[in-house]
């Protein structure tokens, strides 16, 4: 997977770009969808801004969001993305002609 870090009037430290893989990271081991990826972080007089380009097989989804301080930011970006590509993973894993997982009703209804 390919990330890409922009900034824009702030200069992105060490952490803030290990929190961005780390998240991207994590994102990519539970969806396995994620190719590239380009998040562009920016500091404001009021506010940071965080936004993030994720590429998936045959999409692109984009995020934005904004705080008071860079990591609350990313948090929220996070949530954002990540939401959205668990729609995504939703959509392909419950296509028609594949098994869905057995609701706890439907488990109990069975005859031993």
């Amino acid at each position: 997977m390919n990330v890409k870090i922009t900034h824009r009037n702030v200069k992105a430290s060490d952490s803030i770009k290990e929190k961005v893989e780390g998240w991207l990271d994590s994102s990519q081991e539970r969806y396995e969808v994620i190719t590239s990826a380009h998040v562009i972080l920016e500091k404001n007089d009021r506010e940071d801004i965080a936004e993030a380009t994720v590429h998936v097989a045959g999409k692109d989804i984009f995020a934005k969001a904004s705080a008071d301080n860079l990591y609350a930011a990313l948090d929220s970006l996070a949530d954002k993305i990540d939401r959205q590509l668990d729609k995504i993973h939703q959509k392909n894993v419950n296509k028609k002609g594949v098994q869905r997982p057995a609701t706890e009703a439907e488990i109990e209804a069975e005859p031993a």
